[in-house]
């Protein structure tokens, strides 16, 4: 019998190592933030209420509950300061902070609910590509030779300690040559 896939999975690559801010204040709580939002991700804990265009949600009043749900596993007593982190979000760089949003959330019984909303990288399921003007598209080409290259370093990272996980030459090979090609129309860009 062939084995099932479980198609509502998405690939999720943790946030919290990539965040950047415009100063280390903000940095080291926004990683915080970010390195609880990793942890809820692993726990399969569902918190957030707008997946529909690669954003994460998260409403503010539910944060110290989550941490406070995460620590009946670790053991820690960590609480943020919401009104700092909220401060915080106007240094953010990654994830973009979309702002404050109102929305009719999925996972608390379709009732309305202020988030805050974060832009993530993703995957375009479902786009038709023929849309998009990749081949000339220089900031696009950028993003996404730099998300390949996070998340090969990550699976790398990880699979060095896991011989389960191999990957062929010519998979690297093949993954070097696109980001050779998406560099090569930056570079272009960037020339003219």
């Amino acid at each position: 019998m062939p084995e099932q896939i479980n198609e509502s999975i998405i690939p999720y690559v943790p946030i919290a190592d990539r965040v950047e801010a415009s100063n280390d204040k903000s940095q080291l709580l926004c990683q915080q933030f970010f390195n609880m939002i990793d942890h809820c991700v692993r726990s399969q804990i569902m918190f957030n209420h707008d997946t529909a265009h690669g954003c994460l949600s998260i409403a503010p009043d539910q944060i110290n509950d989550l941490l406070a749900e995460l620590s009946k596993t670790d053991h820690s007593n960590k609480v943020i300061d919401i009104h700092a982190l909220k401060d915080s979000l106007s240094d953010l760089i990654y994830p973009k902070f979309n702002g404050i949003h109102t929305i009719t959330s999925p996972i608390w019984n379709q009732t309305e609910v202020t988030v805050w909303q974060f832009q993530l990288n993703q995957i375009a399921n479902g786009v038709d590509m023929e849309h998009i003007d990749i081949d000339n598209d220089a900031e696009l080409n950028l993003d996404m030779a730099l998300s390949s290259i996070r998340i090969w370093r990550k699976s790398l990272e990880i699979g060095s300690d896991n011989r389960d996980i191999i990957y062929k030459q010519n998979d690297l090979i093949y993954k070097l040559m696109d980001l050779e090609e998406r560099l090569t129309i930056v570079q272009y860009s960037l020339e003219e």
